[in-house]
């Protein structure tokens, strides 16, 4: 046996190397060895909870995606995909001091690792940015676009949560002011609700998204309440007399109009907001005063008003300048006769005197003044002493009430035209 396991020896081993090669040809020859690089491969990450559980943050500063190169026999490189690379990095491996994990790749097809063949990672290591991790709690603001139907305001919206926690690397929590939501209310007659994402901002309402911040939930409830409303102009009286040489010249309101809105009835009834007269004293003044006047003392408590309920209204005080002018009283229209009376005037002019500042009574046009007498009291024939209304252009005052002398008289009961002459003054009624 010995003998011919030793024959021809040199023959067998020179067959031996002869079939290795041959081998070695056909495989060359007909699946031959080749390779293909893989870009943008994605880096997973594992035992993350290794450094969060101790409260650390990370982040990707270099390395998330990588350059796979694979080699190995054709009939399997050529199958390979992409998705079948699974590049690793093991946060376990590292402390919150390092700065570098080692990537680890392998193919994987149906599930099962490919043995023969060979993946080389061409960045070799994640680098990562560690820091402490901290928690915040902030407030969710509303941030309201478009505008109700005319006639109607948002008066009031609600949240459900009103906060929220947000957890992530110290750097950005503290760059963070406050959370908020926005929805939209155009044409809305009636009251809004919904569900809206979350964002974070910073105090001057930049907004901050960080794949590395983590939020207690992320959308809120809302409900928006719109109600019918109306605009209603503010009217303030004055009372009393400024000190003497001075005068009012004017009233200033840091609001004209207000919005209001409430009880339906209450609502129709109003068309403006009166200040009265006895809250805004002028007695003795001689310089400007501010009133300031909640207006909700003075409308139906059943009615609320939007925004700023505060009005402030301001005296002007001037110092007075007058002027005496000489006015016909032809010029006088007369009302209330009787029946069966005539009159006349026993004098062809009168005077009054204007206060109001030099520029007003040195543009004073007489003819925009008005005059009136109401006769309805005097039935009786005789002369009497008649108070005159004068009607003065904006910015002037007068000083004091006139009166003019009227002489009233029976008419002829034959009911012909009579006529009266006095001081120049003459009258004619014809019946």
């Amino acid at each position: 046996m010995k003998e011919k396991i030793f024959k021809n020896l040199s023959l067998k081993i020179l067959s031996a190397i002869f079939a290795v090669v041959l081998w070695t040809v056909i495989v060359n020859v007909y699946d031959p060895t080749t390779s293909y690089t893989f870009s943008n491969v994605p880096v997973q990450l594992i035992n993350t909870d290794t450094l969060t559980d101790k409260n650390y943050s990370y982040e990707i500063v270099d390395g998330g995606k990588i350059s796979v190169y694979v080699s190995g026999p054709k009939s399997i490189v050529t199958n390979i995909k992409a998705s079948d690379i699974v590049a690793t990095a093991d946060l376990s491996k590292v402390s919150a001091f390092a700065d570098y994990v080692d990537i680890h790749v392998s193919v994987v097809m149906n599930g099962q690792v490919i043995s023969n063949v060979e993946a080389t990672p061409k960045t070799s290591a994640v680098r990562l940015s560690i820091e402490n991790r901290d928690t915040k709690t902030v407030g969710i603001n509303t941030y309201i676009t478009g505008n109700a139907a005319d006639g109607y305001a948002v008066v009031k919206d609600t949240l459900n949560p009103t906060s929220v926690k947000v957890t992530g690397p110290s750097s950005i929590i503290e760059s963070i002011d406050h959370a908020g939501i926005t929805f939209d209310i155009t044409g809305a007659t009636d009251d809004v609700t919904g569900t809206a994402d979350i964002h974070l901002y910073d105090s001057e309402e930049n907004e901050i998204s960080d794949p590395a911040l983590e939020l207690t939930q992320t959308s809120v409830t809302y409900r928006a309440q719109v109600v019918k409303t109306k605009t209603v102009n503010i009217e303030v009286k004055t009372s009393g007399t400024p000190e003497e040489g001075y005068r009012v010249s004017g009233i200033e309101l840091n609001q004209s109009q207000v919005v209001i809105y409430g009880d339906a009835n209450a609502l129709n009834s109003i068309d403006k907001i009166v200040i009265p007269a006895s809250a805004v004293n002028v007695d003795g003044l001689r310089e400007n005063k501010v009133f300031k006047f909640s207006l909700t003392d003075y409308i139906d408590k059943s009615l609320h008003i939007i925004n700023n309920s505060r009005v402030e209204v301001t005296v002007k005080i001037e110092v007075a300048g007058s002027k005496k002018i000489s006015l016909n009283t032809s010029d006088i229209k007369v009302t209330g006769l009787e029946a069966g009376m005539s009159y006349s005037f026993e004098d062809r002019t009168f005077d009054i005197e204007i206060e109001g500042t030099d520029a007003v009574l040195a543009a004073l046009d007489t003819s925009k003044i008005s005059l009136s007498a109401n006769l309805s009291s005097y039935t009786l024939p005789g002369s009497r002493q008649v108070a005159v209304s004068v009607v003065l252009p904006e910015g002037c005052s007068l000083k004091s009430s006139p009166m003019v002398k009227v002489i009233l008289r029976k008419e002829s009961e034959t009911g012909s035209s009579q006529e009266t002459t006095t001081a120049g003054t003459t009258t004619t009624i014809e019946r």
